[in-house]
């Protein structure tokens, strides 16, 4: 459907549809912002308008349009890979098809998913077509860090930087996955900061609501020894989600915050309201506070790969010590 299609982000595609509608078209462009913002959707539809050769892909039945939804149109090729990073052979191997002229309009559209991803020699490779290209090409990156590419390809793209969505965008977004229990979607909206891909992925994962749950029953008994067994089992079996873990936590203690501040109104957790107030009832400000700043502190030591089993002692001694 194109642009069109798009929940949020007005800024950015006011913009892009100006560049369409005036002919300003370049050769590279850039969606850079953190995982789930939603740079492959935007990339996606952008894509998706400059391959329409009647410029209206929301109401179109061209051959272009009709290859494009079913995912087999020749003039777009997309770099998608489930490794570590991206090599030099993939881009020749995007590079033989750009020198082949478009089979149904006058672009051809390439997209590299995770660009950060690319190594030197992969980026120096993607170099000499960014430096001339055929008239018809047009390439789109995705990255979460941006500033991980080479200088010499960041010259030669025009970024975009996207924004988190407001919490109204991420009602509409995920209204088709929204459980019945209100304050539970609150819940999520909330937690996703802004980031349509995390609430998503938070709601389509009956994991994640068993993972809060166990943490939340922790931080309600910080002295029951059984229920501590089971989060240090659940830390040891899900590193990956160790920071999202200790977002659980601090959501939770800057709620406790605000209850004790005489603040109920937009609570994080306000599907556990009841709970945030026995857990509140048994803290003070001051140690909630220094709670909250040692977890930012964890947070980041543990980017910095700090031992995890270490990691996972010390956030449980600090649970405990509230």
């Amino acid at each position: 459907m194109g642009l069109n299609k798009i929940i949020g982000q007005k800024a950015l595609v006011s913009q892009l549809k100006k560049i369409l509608s005036e002919g300003r078209l370049g050769h590279a462009y850039a969606f850079s912002g953190p995982e789930g913002i939603g740079k492959h959707t935007v990339a996606l539809e952008f894509a998706h308008e400059i391959l329409c050769p009647f410029g209206k892909p929301d109401s179109c039945g061209c051959v272009s349009c009709r290859t494009f939804a079913e995912g087999t149109n020749p003039d777009f090729y997309e770099v998608i890979t489930d490794k570590s990073s991206i090599g030099i052979d993939t881009i020749r191997a995007l590079q033989e098809h750009v020198a082949n002229r478009p089979a149904y309009g006058h672009k051809k559209v390439y997209f590299i998913d995770g660009a950060d991803m690319m190594t030197v020699q992969a980026q120096n490779c993607l170099l000499k077509t960014l430096e001339d290209p055929p008239e018809y090409a047009v390439i789109i990156l995705s990255a979460v860090n941006y500033e991980a590419l080479l200088p010499t390809i960041r010259s030669r793209t025009v970024n975009f930087r996207m924004e988190p969505y407001s919490e109204d965008e991420i009602r509409r977004i995920v209204m088709p996955l929204a459980p019945k229990n209100k304050n539970e979607l609150d819940f999520y909206v909330k937690f996703s900061r802004g980031i349509p891909g995390k609430a998503v992925r938070m709601l389509e994962e009956s994991s994640f609501r068993d993972l809060r749950d166990q943490i939340i029953g922790l931080l309600k008994k910080p002295g029951d020894f059984s229920q501590m067994e089971k989060v240090r089992k659940i830390l040891n079996e899900n590193k990956d989600d160790f920071t999202e873990i200790i977002d659980i936590i601090m959501s939770v203690y800057r709620d406790c915050l605000m209850v004790l501040m005489g603040i109920e109104n937009g609570l994080i957790n306000s599907d556990k309201k009841d709970i945030i107030k026995e857990i509140a009832s048994a803290c003070s400000k001051r140690k909630l506070m220094d709670r909250l700043a040692a977890l930012e502190n964890m947070q980041r030591n543990f980017r910095y790969n700090i031992n995890y089993q270490l990691g996972i002692d010390v956030l449980l001694l600090e649970i405990q010590e509230v």
